[in-house]
């Protein structure tokens, strides 16, 4: 009989290693048996009618984003397409335009604070004249398990407090944060190893926390185009540490994050909708 000691150190290693993969394994497994049936559905979505898409469509709109609310943007097209109606022009600004959709790329990702400076900026110089409804939104990658949720909410109210102060003649619409869908097999092998992708339940909780706050600030407004419910209709709450959250509808991205055609029509019908009805040329 061999005894522990006379085992060569390099199987021993290899031991260890094959006990970790299998801890790691597991531990994916467990996570994957814990997902609820039925959850990420496919989603209907109300459409516009055609009267709101000729409203829309004459109604100057600035909307300031990066990166999904280019999705939202292509969606524009797809639903006044799938209504066979003429979509308005859309046109990235820098300053005064005669489109009808203007958007501009505000801040960078990751740097929530930042964006609504640059929003703001935007809205005071020439892109900001003469524009019936403004929007900005927040991507999924500025708010994590890590942010200050309560001092990224805070930062936008006073920012949107602000631009409506300066700016009395145009309308500004509220949104809610984008969200991640669930992580993918990559992703938690990632998570178990100790390296965040942003995209896990604690994340997801974050961005909870802050759209909770949103719509108890703006949902009486009626002016709020919720994003997230958007993105995560026909999925199931979930709950992470006694935390419940939502996540992006697995049938409406490409990439866990960015919307493919179905979520990028979902999310630009909340936006027409809102548009057409704070519209003045209702």
């Amino acid at each position: 009989m061999v005894s522990i000691r006379e085992v060569p150190r390099s199987v021993k290693l290899l031991v260890g290693v094959w006990s970790g993969v299998l801890v790691v394994a597991v531990a994916l497994a467990s996570a994957w048996l814990v997902r609820s049936p039925g959850m990420n559905e496919p989603v209907a979505v109300e459409n516009p009618s055609e009267s709101e898409l000729q409203i829309a469509g004459k109604t100057t709109v600035l909307f300031g984003h990066q990166s999904v609310g280019m999705n939202i943007l292509d969606g524009v097209a797809g639903v006044y397409a799938a209504a066979d109606v003429d979509a308005p022009a859309v046109e990235e600004v820098a300053g005064s335009s005669d489109a009808t959709f203007r958007h501009v790329f505000v801040g960078r990702n990751g740097d929530p604070l930042g964006k609504f400076d640059s929003f703001a900026a935007v809205m005071g110089g020439p892109a900001g004249e003469e524009v019936d409804v403004a929007l900005m939104k927040l991507c999924y990658v500025d708010i994590n398990a890590t942010t200050d949720v309560e001092a990224v909410f805070d930062a936008y109210v006073a920012m949107m407090a602000e631009v409506e102060d300066a700016h009395p003649s145009t309308t500004f619409l509220y949104t809610t944060a984008a969200l991640t869908s669930d992580r993918n097999l990559k992703g938690r092998v990632k998570s178990a190893l100790g390296r965040g992708d942003r995209m896990g339940p604690a994340d997801n909780v974050a961005r909870e926390r802050y759209n909770a706050m949103i719509r108890e600030k703006y949902a009486a407004t009626g002016r709020l185009v919720d994003i997230a419910a958007a993105e995560s209709a026909g999925t199931d709450k979930r709950s992470h540490d006694g935390n419940a959250y939502y996540v992006l509808n697995k049938n409406l991205t490409f990439d866990r994050g960015h919307l493919n055609e179905a979520g990028s029509r979902a999310v630009a019908s909340e936006l027409l909708k809102a548009v057409a009805a704070h519209s003045p040329v209702a």
